[in-house]
C-alpha cells in the first residue's frame, strides 16, 4: 500500500475531498442499481414458458387423477372375484352380489365413490358377473369395468377384470362360457 499523504490540500481529512468522494461514490451506486430488475419482455418470457410447462403437465396429472379413481373399480371388482370363488367353495355355486346388504349373498360389503356396482348378472354353477359403472359426474372421464368369475368341469377357477377401450366406449360385460372367463372386443383383460 502507498503512504498515507498527510499536506493538507490531499488529506483524508480535508472536508472538501470527503464531500467529493461520497458525491462521486453516492453516484456511482445510482448508476448501478438503474440496472436492477426485469424488463417487459423479459418477463413475458417466463409466463409464456411456465404457461407452455402447465400445458404440457397438466393433461398428464388428469390422466394420473383418472387412473387413481379407476383403481376403485379394480380393487372392488377383484374383491367380488375372489368373494365368489370362496362363496362357490362353500356352497356349490356362485352368489350374487348386491350392495343391498338384504340381496348380498356374499361376505363382502362394497360401497363406491366413483362407481356403481349392480347386482350380480349371469350367476349359475359355472359363473358369475358383476360390472362396475361409473356414476353420471364422471361418465366422461373413467372407464367401466366388468369382472367375471367362472369354474370349469375340471374344478379349475378363473376370473377376470374386463376394462373398456376408453371412457366413453360402450360398456361391454365379461363372459363365462363352460367356466371359462373372457373379455369380449371392445375391453380388454386387467390383471
Amino acid at each position: 500500500m502507498g503512504k498515507l499523504i498527510t499536506d493538507k490540500k490531499t488529506s483524508i481529512r480535508n472536508p472538501a475531498m470527503n464531500s467529493a468522494f461520497k458525491f462521486k461514490l453516492i453516484q456511482a451506486l445510482n448508476k448501478k442499481n438503474g440496472n436492477k430488475g426485469f424488463t417487459l419482455i423479459e418477463l413475458l418470457v417466463v409466463v409464456i414458458i411456465i404457461g407452455v410447462l402447465a400445458a404440457i403437465a397438466l393433461p398428464n396429472l388428469l390422466g394420473q387423477v383418472a387412473k387413481g379413481r379407476q383403481a376403485e373399480a379394480r380393487n372392488n371388482l377383484g374383491t367380488i372375484n375372489r368373494a365368489q370363488q370362496a362363496y362357490r367353495l362353500e356352497t356349490g355355486s356362485f352368489g350374487t352380489f348386491s350392495t343391498s346388504a338384504s340381496a348380498n349373498q356374499l361376505p363382502v360389503s362394497i360401497t363406491g365413490t366413483y362407481y356403481t356396482y349392480p347386482n350380480s348378472t349371469g350367476v349359475s354353477a359355472t359363473g358369475a358377473i358383476t360390472d362396475a359403472s361409473a356414476i353420471s359426474t364422471y361418465t366422461n372421464d373413467i372407464r367401466d369395468y366388468s369382472g367375471g368369475v367362472g369354474q370349469t368341469t375340471a374344478g379349475v377357477f378363473s376370473s377376470v377384470i374386463c376394462e373398456t377401450a376408453s371412457p366413453t366406449a360402450t360398456f361391454v360385460q365379461a363372459t363365462t362360457t363352460g367356466g371359462s372367463t373372457a373379455c369380449p372386443a371392445g375391453s380388454t383383460a386387467v390383471q
